[in-house]
């Protein structure tokens, strides 16, 4: 008998040409600055944090899709009301380690410091329209008789370390106040690295799922996919922190900051991927059911359907610009119990929305801080956050806290989630 299968696809599919989004934690602004230092000291900072979020999708659902449940027609529902365009979503998690020693004079120079520091780096990030967010979760069936865009869609993941070396200088004035600049250089171990840009794609599905045609010019790359972990030495980089403080005419102080200004060299076991091309499949013919054999498989496999689509499969080695991060921040000391922030935050090369904020600092005592801030931007839309640090003499500090609480309390109306925690131990 013959029996020819309709080409109605699924998620599955479509999750394949972005590149299986694996659950990743997620960078927002984690403004730490509950107990400014007014004195070079010698102190070593333990810092971790995470974040994710989304123009569309809202954290029930994220979470569902991030670490496993059931996605129900209600879920989705609220994710369509929400579609543009163009849409976002993103997440990190990092933790470093960095310590301060100062120094009486070097290079003939009084009040520098040496940072010495060691961070990990997990990264995310995409940007999708409309018409393939409802394919990747309700498949093709929906769009019978119809040519779809699933192009302007762009997924990057990145895992690398690096180890910090720069010079901080401190410039001290009146009122214990004081202000810092300084140059870090980051060494670069590159872990781990996907990326797929769809610039342009379309998909055409038979009105009766007898054939689909996909137009699509993409281009994919990934480190080795057989050397994984965090020990993988996939590729090297270097990478500069630079940052400065100055003060205004009303007391107000401005810092401006560029970090992770480089690139990372994969090796040449890394692979690229690329098409532009028409494919069209119109099933497969099976001429007896109970013959099933591994060639037949074999021709509806997730390897085989994408090498019939790429028009070039190689290994080689290739280099990225990493996504930079730009800050700017005015800081404004109100009195002995109050003190405000307002910033700017940017991360380019990351499909990542400019981030406004602002937050407020009350000091219940010179031991006990309290945070709250308001924002708008990154990969979410509209964060309010709290956070708490407790100081213990001239030991250590120590604060935690989330830029996201209508993550925790709204989870099917909020759109991201966070945590942040810090200790810095001083001797």
């Amino acid at each position: 008998m013959m029996i020819r299968i309709r080409r109605y696809v699924s998620a599955h599919l479509m999750l394949m040409f972005m590149a299986v989004i694996s659950p990743l934690f997620g960078v927002g602004q984690f403004d730490a600055d509950f107990f400014p230092d007014t004195t070079q000291t010698l102190h070593v900072d333990f810092q971790g944090f995470y974040t994710y979020g989304s123009s569309v999708m809202d954290n029930q659902f994220m979470n569902k899709f991030l670490f496993g449940g059931t996605i129900d027609r209600a879920d989705k529902d609220r994710q369509y009301g929400r579609l543009s365009g163009s849409n976002r979503l993103g997440a990190d998690f990092n933790f470093k380690v960095t310590a301060e020693i100062p120094f009486d004079t070097v290079f003939g120079k009084p009040n520098l410091s040496l940072l010495v520091g060691v961070e990990s780096v997990d990264h995310i990030d995409a940007v999708f329209g409309e018409e393939l967010f409802r394919l990747t979760f309700d498949g093709n069936k929906q769009f019978a008789g119809q040519t779809i865009d699933i192009g302007n869609t762009n997924y990057n993941q990145y895992r690398y370390q690096y180890l910090s070396l720069g010079f901080i200088n401190h410039k001290f004035f009146d009122e214990g106040r004081m202000a810092r600049e300084g140059v870090i250089v980051n060494l670069i171990k590159g872990q781990e690295h996907q990326a797929i840009t769809v610039p342009e794609g379309s998909l055409y599905t038979e009105e009766l799922g007898r054939e689909i045609a996909l137009d699509i010019n993409y281009v994919y790359n990934a480190t080795d996919t057989a050397n994984k972990g965090w020990k993988a030495f996939t590729g090297w980089g270097i990478s500069t922190d630079l940052f400065t403080e100055f003060y205004l005419r009303n007391g107000a102080k401005i810092y401006m900051g560029v970090e992770d200004l480089g690139f990372i060299f994969w090796n040449k076991q890394s692979l690229e991927m690329a098409t532009d091309s028409l494919y069209s499949f119109s099933g497969i013919t099976i001429d007896n059911i109970f013959d099933l054999n591994d060639t037949i498989l074999d021709k509806i496999s997730k390897d085989s359907i994408v090498n019939s689509v790429a028009t070039r499969n190689i290994k080689d080695d290739y280099s990225i610009a990493l996504p930079t991060a730009i800050q700017l921040k005015y800081t404004k000391v109100l009195n002995e119990k109050w003190k405000i922030n307002a910033g700017l935050y940017y991360k380019i090369l990351s499909n990542y929305f400019p981030l406004i904020y602002s937050n407020a600092y009350y000091y219940v005592n010179d031991k006990l801080s309290v945070k709250i801030q308001m924002a708008y931007g990154g990969y979410g839309t509209i964060h309010s956050g709290m956070a708490i640090a407790k100081s213990f003499g001239n030991s250590f500090r120590i604060y935690v806290g989330t830029n996201n609480l209508e993550g925790l309390i709204l989870t099917d109306k909020a759109h991201s989630n966070s945590g942040f925690v810090g200790i810095k131990k001083y001797f």
